[in-house]
């Protein structure tokens, strides 16, 4: 079978065509073993010529129609042969698909997904190129995802630095800005051998020896923003219409930077905005003193929970002298106190304080939690009591023989076991 003709590298503006489907494959095992994804219902049809590029080069490949009913939902290349994976929808069935060989179809891309596409990836050239003319760093990995791209970049051509810091990075980001406002030609040149693209001036060496594409931002002869790409791109930068800066951090020994271009980049500082302005409404301040305001109430909530930790502690350090009284009056007597307002938390802390020398069985209940703390200094086996009786009720737990710890489902469930330990204990 003959290669399939890419018209989406003639015009990447091309959202239409009209194909003569050649083949189909049908069987989910040979789709699979073609490169295709695993999909219950799907078949894939070759055409003789596709507006679709598949996926490659780090960038998602193009979704869309066939004669506007068939679901393209994914498109790879297999020895130069172009393969449309379709999934069925109810109506629709296999040997349908068989009937379109050898008849003409009309295919659609879907036009955003696309041009997304365009602005991300050529934003990823734009970006590599800033980070190599500055700093001699070059883009050593790359990844597209749905909400968000990555480079990993290797100080390698300048050692004179070693890393990159913030306002470096800020600065690089600025200037890929500027190249969009700058509206700097995208040219793509094909070449059928490597000897014919080696001489041109380029970021990266070629590591493929036939049917190379170069793009190139600006200049043809600006090397930084030259590099072998097979992937979709505008013809102006200008298209690319914003690239911002997320994060970035050291990894393996280089600098992953994590941002965005294009529709997707807006969405996220649109995103980041609404988030602001409900920060500085809840805060009543404006956004260049929003910080301050948070960092002042941050002070304000760390000065209270060390307050409401002290106040804790002298309460918790009373319910202990008050167990402790009614050990005494109560001698080798269960002692079982409930605390509506602690959490387990808050049982342990007290339990932590008891003497480890109880002869009283003393039992703390958080109804809150559903929890029991059991403590005894050795005439009963708190972790056995656990183990042997709790799961009665549908209760968890475990522990050792001076302090065992049982969570039940429910608050019947809890005080079904509390009146078991009053009787049997």
């Amino acid at each position: 079978m003959d290669r399939t003709i890419k018209l989406y590298q003639k015009n990447f503006y091309q959202k239409q065509c009209d194909s003569m489907v050649l083949s189909t494959v049908t069987d989910p095992v040979e789709i699979k073993s073609l490169g295709g994804i695993e999909e219950k219902s799907s078949f894939c049809i070759v055409l003789n010529q596709t507006i679709f590029f598949p996926e490659g080069g780090g960038q998602s490949c193009d979704i869309g129609l066939i004669e506007n009913e068939w679901n393209v939902i994914y498109v790879f290349e297999r020895e130069k042969i172009i393969y449309h994976q379709i999934r069925l929808n109810k109506e629709q069935t296999i040997e349908q698909a068989k009937a379109m060989v050898g008849h003409t179809v009309s295919c659609n891309l879907n036009w955003p997904h696309r041009f997304s596409n365009m602005q991300r990836h050529c934003g990823e050239h734009i970006l590599s190129a800033v980070f190599y003319d500055l700093y001699g760093g070059v883009n050593r990995g790359f990844h597209m995802g749905d909400d968000y791209m990555t480079i990993d970049i290797n100080l390698e051509e300048n050692p004179e630095i070693s890393q990159l810091t913030d306002e470096m990075v800020k600065k690089a980001e600025w200037k890929a800005n500027e190249m969009i406002w700058d509206n700097l030609p995208v040219s793509i040149r094909y070449f059928d051998r490597r000897e014919e693209a080696e001489h041109l001036p380029m970021r990266k060496a070629l590591n493929i020896d036939e049917d190379i594409i170069l793009v190139s931002i600006g200049d043809e002869n600006y090397a930084a923003g030259c590099v072998a790409c097979c992937g979709t791109h505008p013809q102006n930068t200008g298209e690319v219409g914003l690239i911002k800066l997320y994060k970035w951090e050291n990894y393996k020994g280089m600098t992953r930077i994590t941002f965005d271009a294009g529709a997707n980049a807006l969405i996220h500082c649109l995103d980041q905005t609404a988030i602001n302005k409900t920060l500085c409404r809840h805060y009543s301040t404006d956004l260049h003193s929003l910080i301050g305001k948070i960092d002042l109430q941050e002070q304000k909530n760390k000065e209270i929970r060390q307050e409401l930790y002290e106040l804790k502690k002298v309460f918790i350090e009373e319910k202990r002298n008050e167990i402790l009284s009614a050990v005494q009056e109560n001698s080798g007597k269960t002692v079982i106190r409930i605390y509506p307002n602690f959490k387990t938390d808050d049982l342990l802390a007290l339990s932590r304080i008891l003497p480890d020398k109880l002869q009283n069985l003393v039992v703390l209940v958080s109804p809150l939690e559903n929890t029991v703390i059991l403590n005894c200094g050795g005439s009963h086996d708190c972790g056995k009591i656990v183990r042997d009786n709790a799961g009665v009720w549908g209760g968890k737990g475990g522990g050792k023989a001076h302090n065992a710890r049982a969570m039940f489902p429910s608050r019947q469930n809890l005080e079904c076991f509390i009146d078991f330990l009053q009787k049997a204990f």
